[in-house]
């Protein structure tokens, strides 16, 4: 009884969280066509792409690509809803001058959304690389122009064209994310990194970078700090 009991309370609670965030999701939908889908362009970009996923969700590739390569944590997927994406992008100050490199953009939508409603360049850097085929499929499809799907690892990613790094990585281990640092401490000085969750200084300690602004933006699962740094 005793043993059971603790068992029974996580499934309630993840249950609950599954609920909570199919919830925010749907309301997430409602928002995008209301706010976006008056743009025709990104409009028919959104729905070819979400198209892509009606028998198989992005959730289950991820999941499936994980545990062919071995990896501990099987469920580390997750993508920054639009309308969330719209704020940080407002709060960070990126501009049509800008190049973001959205580190594992996933189905790339937001690499979309960027392209289409701030006007910049931007490279989607993803490892899957069934998320990468259909994403270039759509920009084929709609003749998209300065976006770019890059099929990778992000550890080993060129950064020197970067203005702007966005990474939500929530999930990434301490050490995988030490070893990114690193490889970013190469990018010139001024460019933004914003990362969800965590600084980089609270991994290395690092004086490369510097807090410029700390706020709360949404997401399906809860709320959450976005930091933004500047390259030394």
């Amino acid at each position: 009884m005793t043993e059971t009991a603790p068992k029974f309370q996580e499934y309630l609670k993840l249950l609950w969280l599954n609920i909570t965030v199919k919830k925010q999701n749907l309301i997430e939908y409602f928002k995008v066509i209301y706010r976006y889908y008056g743009n025709f362009g990104f409009l028919k970009a959104d729905t070819l792409l979400l198209s892509k996923y009606l028998f198989k969700n992005p959730f289950k590739i991820s999941k499936e690509f994980l545990i062919k390569k071995g990896e501990s944590d099987i469920y580390a997927y997750g993508e920054t809803p639009l309308t969330t994406l719209e704020y940080i992008a407002k709060e960070c100050g990126i501009t049509a001058k800008d190049t973001v490199f959205e580190l594992g953009c996933g189905r790339g939508r937001g690499c979309f959304w960027l392209n289409r409603f701030i006007g910049c360049k931007v490279v989607g850097i993803e490892i899957i690389p069934e998320f990468v085929s259909f994403a270039d499929q759509v920009k084929n499809s709609c003749q998209i122009k300065n976006i770019e799907f890059r099929q990778g690892d992000i550890l080993e990613a060129d950064y020197t064209e970067a203005t702007v790094l966005y990474l939500y990585g929530t999930c990434y281990e301490d050490l995988f994310i030490k070893k990114l640092i690193k490889r970013i401490a190469s990018l010139p000085s001024g460019a933004k990194i914003i990362t969800i969750s965590y600084p980089l200084s609270d991994y290395i300690g690092s004086r490369d970078f510097e807090i410029m602004k700390r706020f709360t933006a949404s997401f399906t699962w809860g709320v959450a700090d976005v930091y933004l740094q500047i390259k030394k």
